[in-house]
This record gives structure tokens, C-alpha cells and sequence, in this order.
């Protein structure tokens, strides 16, 4: 439960800084469609133009930055992929390498077809 809890507060907000960075965009596409008669060419309104169009178009570059925020997960995964330096192997024990050796050497053997006195013949070869 709070699981879906934690990805429903993450989902609202996504939605909330979507709404909120296309809002005045949509408000000056309002304001168009009302007085489409009438151009403005005053700086303010070239200016607020300018804005809103940033604004929408960096709503999809502030979800990264909300995720990093609200998800622990995606923190430390984010975080360990930028670090420079690779984590150390573990050191696997004897038992594990022998079994491995024991695997890789049964899994190598082949049939090969060899020729004795002129006649081909099937045998198991072991590398």
C-alpha cells in the first residue's frame, strides 16, 4: 500500500509540473484566440511569449530533477552510475571454481568426425 502510495504522489507531481510549465502558454493561445484581430508587438508580450514557449518546452527536462527528488531508488541508482570508479569483484571461493571447471569441461566435449583408413568414423573427442 505504500508502494502505490509513494507512486501516486510521484505521478501527481509529474502531472502538476506538466499543467504548471504548459499553463501560460496556453493562457497566451487564450488570449490569441480572443483578440486574433489585434497584434501585439509590444516587447512585454514578445517577452512573456519567449517565457511561456521555455517553459513548456523545459517541462519535460524538469522530470529527471522531480524524479531524483521523490524516488530513493532512482537516487542511488543515479548516483552509483556516476561514480568514476567500479565496485570491487568478490572473491569467489575454491568450491565455486572447481564446479565451474568441472561444468566448462563437460560442456566442451564435441563429436568429431575423424578418418581411419580412408573411411570416416564418429568419436568423442574431450578437449
Amino acid at each position: 500500500m505504500a508502494t502505490r502510495k509513494r507512486l501516486a504522489k510521484i505521478v501527481l507531481v509529474f502531472v502538476g509540473l506538466f499543467a504548471l510549465c504548459w499553463f501560460p502558454n496556453h493562457v497566451l493561445y487564450m488570449y490569441r484566440s480572443f483578440n486574433y484581430r489585434q497584434i501585439d508587438a509590444s516587447l512585454s508580450h514578445l517577452v512573456l511569449t519567449l517565457l511561456a514557449r521555455v517553459l513548456s518546452f523545459s517541462s519535460s527536462c524538469v522530470n529527471p530533477f522531480a524524479l531524483y527528488m521523490l524516488s530513493e531508488s532512482f537516487r542511488r541508482h543515479f548516483n552509483s552510475s556516476l561514480q568514476c570508479k567500479r565496485k570491487p569483484h568478490h572473491e569467489r571461493n575454491a568450491s565455486h571454481m572447481q564446479s565451474t571447471t568441472a561444468i566448462r569441461m563437460t560442456s566442451i566435449k564435441k563429436t568429431a568426425p575423424t578418418v581411419i583408413n580412408g573411411q570416416g568414423s564418429r568419436q568423442e573427442v574431450t578437449l
